[in-house]
């Protein structure tokens, strides 16, 4: 299961994104019983990095990969996996 979000550019830095995440990590692990979750982003995108590490998420560079649907060479085209189980959410 994935966790992500996409704000359009104003309301960058308000926390929204960190909030919304955390609401939805604390149903998956906590009403859906999921044993971990997933998101990922654009290497460039070190904005949600931060969202991802807040939310206590830990890269996982083995999963790190190339996305599909954006063109070899593009600069958004490598992506950073991060992860987190249940017993790590508090």
């Amino acid at each position: 299961m994935e966790v992500g979000w996409r704000l359009a550019a104003d309301q960058w830095g308000h926390g929204y994104a960190t909030e919304g995440a955390r609401a939805a990590l604390d149903y998956a692990f906590g009403k859906l019983d999921f044993p971990e979750i997933v998101s990922f982003t654009s290497t460039i995108n070190v904005r949600s990095w931060r969202v991802m590490e807040r939310l206590g998420m830990r890269r996982d560079p083995n999963g790190d990969f190339e996305h599909p649907d954006v063109p070899e060479g593009h600069p958004l085209r490598p992506h950073v996996l991060y992860r987190i189980r249940r017993e790590d959410w508090t």
